[in-house]
């Protein structure tokens, strides 16, 4: 009684973790499945008729998802250049700053560009864009999705910059290294595991956003998530379950390439730094 005693709170939250897991992936689930599913009638069911692997042809014939595609590959891949390069200097001066004020106003300002809700903030730059008289598109779409992608940069490079060992660039500088010589030949190197599983955040931060894209996009420049939103209210069609299908797998593939060059990066570091024996 006891020993069913101790382990019951144990088999309680292990059930509600289960549960939980299985509320959340169960869509997702689903999803991929009815996308290899034949449907009646060029449409659609709800029972699962057959496989089949038609639709992800259907989808790549379609000139729409192809557009869309399209804008969303040239939009994540501008965000992540330019949230890369900002969000790791903002990241570094989160750390190293001299000033423990400017180190607090730049994390104060990160933490806030995380919680603000992207509603808000598709409504604020859709007036913002209006006043000004911008026409929406493509460039608009990246200035929208970069401030969040920074932030998300900043904070990973931060947490690399606080690990490093600063005894590294104090003796480089004092063999004669110049500031900019530090940073590119002894920090950059190092931080070169964070900057790649940072760039691969952003791309799929942008690539997969859906709330401030539907507030900018236009239907001559419209992202792929926001095409998928907009089946749903006709009707989801069963291109677009291929078409999740296939963002899920890419995105799976992101993440995982970046987990890979993360550890691979990591040990290269590693090995660099340690000292060698003569």
């Amino acid at each position: 009684m006891r020993r069913l005693r101790r382990r019951a709170p144990d088999a309680a939250l292990g059930l509600v973790t289960a549960l939980a897991l299985v509320f959340l992936f169960a869509p997702v689930v689903i999803a991929v499945v009815y996308a290899f599913n034949r449907g009646v009638a060029g449409k659609q069911s709800g029972d699962f008729t057959g496989f089949t692997t038609h639709w992800f042809a259907d989808a790549w014939e379609d000139e729409t998802i192809r557009s869309a595609v399209g804008t969303s590959l040239r939009v994540a891949a501008l965000v992540t250049v330019v949230a890369v390069g900002l969000g790791a200097a903002t990241g570094i001066a989160m750390a190293r700053h001299p000033r423990a004020g400017v180190r607090r106003l730049l994390q104060a300002l990160v933490y806030l560009l995380l919680v603000v809700p992207e509603v808000v903030l598709g409504v604020s730059l859709l007036l913002f864009y209006t006043k000004l008289q911008a026409t929406l598109g493509t460039l608009t779409l990246v200035a929208a999705h970069t401030p969040s992608t920074i932030a998300v940069v900043a904070l990973v490079v931060r947490s690399r910059v606080l690990a490093l060992d600063r005894s590294i660039e104090e003796s480089a500088r004092d063999l004669g290294a110049a500031g900019w010589q530090v940073v590119r030949d002894v920090l950059v190197p190092q931080l070169r595991p964070a900057l790649v599983a940072s760039a691969v955040l952003a791309f799929t931060y942008s690539f997969d956003n859906v709330v401030l894209s539907q507030f900018l996009t236009t239907p001559q420049v419209s992202t792929l998530p926001v095409y998928l939103f907009g089946t749903v209210h006709y009707g989801t069609a069963p291109t677009a379950y291929a078409v999740a299908a296939t963002m899920l797998a890419f995105t799976f593939a992101l993440m995982a390439l970046a987990a890979v060059a993360y550890v691979a990066l990591s040990r290269r570091a590693g090995a660099a730094a340690r000292p060698r024996r003569a």
